[in-house]
């Protein structure tokens, strides 16, 4: 219990390092050497932390972390704690062994080995932002489609945890507020990545091929149906099966 409380403030140092290096135009780090420039303000350099994946995953083990404290004392209200923290705990270690293989802090000279780069090597300016996503909407979209992705953990680790108690009715009562709250947050991210489209592209409402947008909308629909199948089965003890999958 007391190493879960390390996983969030761990995470947020290497969060808090990662920022302080991006403001500070430390190009020796492949990642922000990729996404940032010295002509970007200041908000929108604060963005790159999250425009590349490598820091999209790292915004995600983080939230994950945080809604894991979240949830704590909840989760011990209705007798899930050790699950539920037990099961968090597996995603965020998936996710943190994720950037070891895809680290925002890889070097340059590390990247591009055959280029003979010398070590310690420091550009004088990055490669900058994509033009798209030059505007105030990446300082609003991407964090809520992550935060109500990353919330969407919840619904699941309580729906394993139901698994092994056994307890196949009562986890929908825990856990639906929960689906709610995900199936939310995710559709505002999503209604204001529509919005952002229109304002940069002028097309369509939606980012057609943009597999972020795809990801977070899949699971859109399934929480959705998740919330209408809950509410069945706590009126009728009926799709208990179901619920489990969509979960």
């Amino acid at each position: 219990k007391r190493f879960y409380i390390a996983l969030p403030l761990t995470l947020l140092i290497v969060s808090a390092y990662l920022m302080f290096n991006i403001l500070n135009h430390n190009y020796s780090f492949t990642y922000i050497w990729s996404y940032s420039n010295n002509q970007l303000n200041t908000f929108l350099l604060a963005t790159t932390f999250f425009s590349g994946q490598e820091g999209s995953i790292l915004l995600w083990g983080t939230l994950i972390s945080i809604f894991g404290l979240f949830v704590r004392n909840y989760a011990r209200k209705y007798g899930y704690e050790e699950y539920v923290l037990g099961f968090i705990s597996l995603v965020v270690v998936f996710i943190a062994l994720l950037l070891v293989f895809k680290s925002p802090f890889e070097y340059i000279w590390q990247s591009f080995a055959d280029q003979n780069i010398p070590v310690g090597f420091k550009p004088e300016n990055g490669r900058g932002l994509n033009p798209i996503l030059q505007n105030y909407w990446n300082m609003i979209h991407p964090p809520t489609l992550f935060t109500g992705y990353s919330s969407l953990t919840i619904p699941f680790v309580f729906a394993l945890a139901a698994l092994l108690k056994k307890d196949y009715q009562n986890w929908i009562k825990v856990a639906l507020p929960w689906a709610l709250f995900s199936a939310g947050i995710l559709g505002l991210g999503i209604m204001m990545g529509g919005f952002w489209s229109y304002e940069t592209l002028g097309w369509g409402g939606f980012w057609g091929w943009d597999p972020v947008e795809n990801a977070s909308f899949m699971p859109w629909l399934l929480v959705v149906a998740l919330v209408h199948t809950m509410i069945i089965q706590r009126r009728t003890n009926g799709l208990v099966k179901t619920n489990f999958l969509l979960a």
